[in-house]
């Protein structure tokens, strides 16, 4: 009885997770978003930030690897859960699998994208208005005020206040990069017929926490701004 009622919760969980990620508005307000509003349009214009257009390129490939990653780190924590569960409601290796290869492709999807997002920012212009709020921007105040992760903050600070925006870009590619690696161990050791170390579940779980709080505050702020 206890067990069927921890997987209907389980289940239940996951399925807002999905709804949760799926949810294109949703994209749009969690990680990296607004960033965009940053550059000149490649098309020739200005963007309006309070507008974000949707054929704006480099806000949409920022919302499609987003939205990978967050597809990604769903996986991840659904996996995470069954090997937190494993003792109580055994170990299915088929599902663990599963589970596995949709982080794998999703991370891989996100890593593309962003390596696609970089190599277009990197050829367009910033908006020297945005970059210039960038940089008087009062990052101390905004931490306090809103309580938010000092160590975090003052990263994506240490970039913005520098006007670096494609930087956080390539700041968060890697992550993407060492998140495949981590994830790919953890299948090897798999195919083996191992269980996973602790170590790289914990290190996994902490780097994809700590790039999507990195990428939120990149959209905290530009949404500030």
């Amino acid at each position: 009885m206890i067990k069927n009622k921890k997987k209907l919760i389980f289940r239940a969980v996951i399925l807002i997770l999905v709804i949760f990620f799926m949810n294109s508005e949703v994209f749009s307000v969690v990680f990296a978003n607004g960033a965009g509003g940053g550059y000149e349009d490649p098309g020739g214009g200005k963007t309006n930030f309070a507008i974000i257009k949707e054929n704006y390129i480099i806000e949409t490939y920022i919302e499609k690897g987003g939205g990978y990653f967050l597809n990604a780190f769903s996986s991840i924590l659904s996996f995470s859960n069954r090997i937190e569960m494993k003792n109580l409601e055994g170990f299915d290796s088929e599902e663990i699998q599963m589970m596995l290869d949709s982080a794998i492709n999703n991370i891989i999807s996100a890593k593309d994208t962003y390596y696609i997002l970089i190599q277009i920012a990197q050829d367009t212009p910033y908006d020297p208005e945005i970059i210039s709020k960038l940089r008087i921007f009062y990052y101390q105040y905004f931490m306090i005020e809103y309580s938010l992760n000092s160590e975090i903050f003052k990263e994506v600070e240490g970039y913005l206040k520098n006007g670096d925006i494609t930087g956080t870009f390539i700041r968060i590619y890697n992550s993407f990069i060492k998140i495949e690696g981590l994830l790919l161990a953890i299948k090897y050791e798999l195919s083996l017929n191992k269980m996973p170390t602790l170590s790289k579940i914990w290190e996994i779980n902490e780097i994809a926490s700590n790039t999507l709080t990195f990428g939120q505050y990149i959209t905290r702020i530009f949404y500030a701004i």
